[in-house]
Order: C-alpha cells, then sequence, then structure tokens
C-alpha cells in the first residue's frame, strides 16, 4: 500500500513540476497576430504519455490554475475563466490515451506506428482543446469580431489557425523529442531502445 502512495505521490509531484515547466514555456513568443501556437502543451503531452491520462489530465488542469494564480488570463466571466483556463488547459492531457500503445511501439521498435501515436493522440488533444476555444470563441469573444463578420467565422479563424499551428509545432517537438530519448517517457527505465 504505501508503494502505490509513494508513486501516486511521486505522479502528483511530476504533473505539478510538467504544469509549471508548461506554464513557463508557454510565456515565450509563439506567433503572429491572433494566431499562436500553445508552446507549453509540449511538456503535458510528454507527461501525458510518460504517465499516462489521469496524470496528463491533472497537469493540464494545474497549468490551467497556475494561469489564474499568476493573473497570466482575460476574464470576462466567471464561466468564461473556468471553460477556458480550467477545461481547456484540462484537456490538453487527453494525448495520454495514446501512452500505452505509444509505449508499446517504441519497445517494439516500431518507430513509424509510434510517430503515428504520437501524431493521432496529439491531433486528438487540440481538437478538444481548441474545439472549448472556439465554443469560447462564439459566446464571449465573438463581439470582438470585426464588423460583418459572424462570430463563428471569427472564432474558427482565430481558435483554428492557433490549434492547427499548435498541433503542427507540438507534434514535431514531441515526436522528435520521443524519438531522440524515449526514456522521457518510461519513468520506470527500459532496458534498451533500438532505432
Amino acid at each position: 500500500m504505501k508503494d502505490v502512495s509513494n508513486k501516486n505521490l511521486v505522479i502528483l509531484i511530476e504533473a505539478g513540476i510538467f504544469a509549471a515547466l508548461a506554464f513557463i514555456i508557454a510565456l515565450l513568443p509563439k506567433g503572429i497576430g491572433p494566431i499562436k501556437a500553445e508552446l507549453g502543451m509540449i511538456p503535458i503531452v510528454i507527461l501525458s504519455y510518460r504517465r499516462g491520462l489521469k496524470a496528463g489530465l491533472t497537469s493540464g488542469f494545474l497549468w490551467g490554475i497556475i494561469k489564474i494564480a499568476t493573473g497570466k488570463f482575460t476574464m470576462l466571466s466567471v464561466l468564461q475563466v473556468l471553460v477556458e483556463y480550467i477545461f481547456a488547459y484540462l484537456v490538453a492531457g487527453l494525448s495520454g490515451i495514446g501512452s500505452n500503445k505509444l509505449k508499446k511501439w517504441i519497445q517494439s521498435n516500431h518507430w513509424k506506428k509510434a510517430m503515428a501515436t504520437v501524431v493521432w493522440s496529439t491531433l486528438f488533444a487540440v481538437v478538444i482543446k481548441y474545439f472549448v476555444h472556439f465554443i469560447a470563441g462564439v459566446f464571449y469573444w465573438g463581439i470582438y469580431a470585426p464588423e460583418g463578420m459572424s462570430p463563428y467565422f471569427y472564432s474558427f479563424v482565430v481558435n483554428g489557425g492557433a490549434g492547427l499551428a499548435t498541433f503542427i509545432v507540438v507534434g514535431i517537438i514531441v515526436g522528435f523529442i520521443i524519438y531522440k530519448s524515449p526514456r522521457i517517457i518510461f519513468p520506470e527505465g527500459l532496458n534498451e531502445i533500438k532505432k
């Protein structure tokens, strides 16, 4: 029982560290105009692969909490903050649904399948995260759409562009990191990985 609680504590500490890292990385310049890649997703996705879905969701949640606690957010309403800074950041950890498959493909030296898993699971997390932002964009940010532009179209352009940029950048960087240093997603260690 003690080993399980120690392991859970280690996972929770890692989730906090990766959330803090996500917050710091997200402060870097990352785009042009309103379309920006969310670089903070990189550590969240890596942790999701390393420790699984639950840890990824926890780290994403903590990332949102850190943003709120540090004042690095825009508040239009309490519900908007909950949607965009709690729920949207929480779902960044959904890439953890591919954790077991990714580890299996790496251990069996199937790198094409491993990279395909990175692509589809990162895409899944990004699509859900930016769908949440799209909905918030329609309901909360739509009033800022240029005159004559539908709030739906405005939100789609801004959030769709940011989601696409995030998917491309995060997918490439995470795929590269895992290919060059696959041990990062094996917290218990791995005997040997061949490329």
